[in-house]
């Protein structure tokens, strides 16, 4: 049995979809839902086999990982759904509260960065959770990720919204790489005909994902509550391959966060 993490963000329903559908079988796979930063922890601490996860999280700890060979989600110009949402211009932050959302970890280091280097405030971080409810009525900005990102920007409650993956491709005209799949080398090693097995399930299962987007648009809006129109955009706006210019910008993330990484791929196609 492989324990597979998968998070629960319309982002990824694309990649599982052949799964949901029935198309691509699920014997031998246990899949674990949750937030990223979760699924970080649970395949950092062997919980799982393989899980979709930070990018920052394997820049930090890429010796315990392979990667899945061309597999990402990324976005070039705008991501939609990583925004930084203020009720006032970037530059007048500094010392002010921002939050960052406890689900994000990837996202939180590309603000720091942006806020810091870019635009050269260093505001007062503090940390919140929806699910906890320890976010105040009125911040004076925040970080905001995945469908709650979706669902804040159609509130349109800040005059002020800065796209994050815009923020980068400005700076370095390149995508940015939000998450990766990756498989625990102790893992491969004891189930390694198994992880195959389920890459390639995996790759059958995105196939007919990126077919079915407007499908999976149409479904999931009602579950969000948002246009159809925007869930379809979302989607095929974002980028579930990982290809030279995706890998050039992972290298450029961690020289960015002064965090040197080796890439391996559990398999070559």
């Amino acid at each position: 049995m492989l324990k597979v993490g998968k998070i629960e963000y319309l982002n990824t329903i694309p990649v599982y979809y052949g799964f949901f559908t029935g198309e691509v079988p699920t014997e031998d796979i246990k899949f674990v839902e949750s937030v990223p930063s979760e699924l970080n922890q649970m395949l950092r601490n062997g919980e799982l086999d393989i899980s979709v996860i930070s990018s920052y999280e394997y820049i930090l700890n890429s010796e315990k990982y392979l990667l899945f060979p061309n597999f990402s989600i990324s976005a070039k110009k705008k991501v939609f759904s990583v925004l930084f949402l203020s009720n006032v211009p970037i530059h007048q932050l500094h010392r002010k509260d921002v939050w960052l959302t406890k689900s994000s970890m990837t996202s939180k280091e590309l603000l720091k960065f942006i806020l810091k280097e870019i635009y050269g405030v260093e505001p007062n971080y503090r940390y919140y959770s929806l699910k906890e409810g320890n976010l105040p009525k009125n911040p004076t900005a925040l970080l905001v990720i995945g469908d709650d990102a979706l669902k804040f920007s159609q509130a349109k409650k800040f005059p002020f919204v800065y796209d994050l993956a815009e923020e980068w491709f400005n700076l370095f005209g390149l995508p940015f790489v939000f998450a990766l799949w990756a498989v625990r080398k102790d893992s491969f090693e004891k189930k390694r005909e198994k992880v195959i097995n389920f890459y390639r399930r995996l790759k059958l299962s995105r196939s007919i994902g990126l077919k079915s987007l407007q499908e999976i648009a149409t479904v999931y809006s009602s579950r969000l509550n948002l246009p159809t129109t925007l869930c379809y955009k979302y989607l095929s706006h974002l980028e579930f391959n990982l290809s030279h210019e995706n890998l050039k910008s992972l290298k450029k993330f961690s020289e960015v966060v002064n965090k040197p990484f080796s890439i391996e791929f559990a398999l070559h196609e």
